[in-house]
């Protein structure tokens, strides 16, 4: 079974050595998003300070991924449930709810950490210019689909003239990030309103 398909509860435990480095890298990135956090809330610059912040947030998200690693590739569905606590915390999100869900998947090592800077920029996004609303919810959806795989991130905003979409959410940054395993990003509406964004990629990228 390829391992991007390979369900959590198959992954062979990992042995105590590789837990310890796990556990170590996921310490050393957390400490560097402290420290860009850190530096982000000196910065006299509004510019600046909003990209050390946001630098600071990427880095969280790769370090909570790193507990996420077994030897057969990286636990998904566990790591969206987790950061789904981190994201209700953010400046911005609150009184909104994140709705996490997901197949029991496990992602590929080349593939995880982008898969993950991808996510946490879309969440980030709907927090901020989606669902505004206190009471409101941003959905987040790990799906197999065929073949691929599909990530969904929804919010419940009035949603955005598709004509800013592009340079008001920094979509050219998930696109970006979306070629290097080779996704397909499509965005629109919502189901109900809101905006939605779609990346499908294939479990072997």
């Amino acid at each position: 079974m390829d391992v991007g398909t390979m369900n959590e509860a198959e992954a062979p435990p990992p042995d105590e050595a590789a837990s310890d480095v796990r556990h170590r890298n996921a310490n050393t990135l957390q400490l560097l998003a402290t420290l860009a956090r850190m530096r982000g809330q000196k910065a006299v610059e509004a510019e600046q300070r909003r990209m050390m912040i946001w630098m600071a947030e990427s880095i969280g998200a790769l370090g909570a991924l790193e507990r996420q690693r077994t030897p057969s590739g990286l636990a998904f569905s566990t790591y969206l449930q987790e950061m789904a606590q981190v994201w209700r915390r953010r400046p911005g999100g609150g009184g909104i709810s994140v709705s996490v869900e997901a197949a029991p998947i496990l992602v590929r090592d080349q593939t995880a950490p982008t898969l993950a800077l991808i996510v946490n920029e879309l969440v980030a996004n709907a927090l901020q210019h989606g669902a505004s609303d206190s009471g409101a919810v941003v959905n987040v959806r790990l799906v197999q689909d065929g073949e691929s795989l599909r990530l969904v991130v929804e919010d419940e905003g009035p949603g955005p003239p598709l004509g800013i979409v592009e340079e008001r959410f920094g979509l050219w940054l998930v696109r970006s990030l979306a070629a290097q395993i080779r996704g397909i990003v499509e965005v629109g509406p919502g189901q109900v309103r809101g905006f939605r964004a779609s990346l499908r990629f294939p479990p072997g990228a």
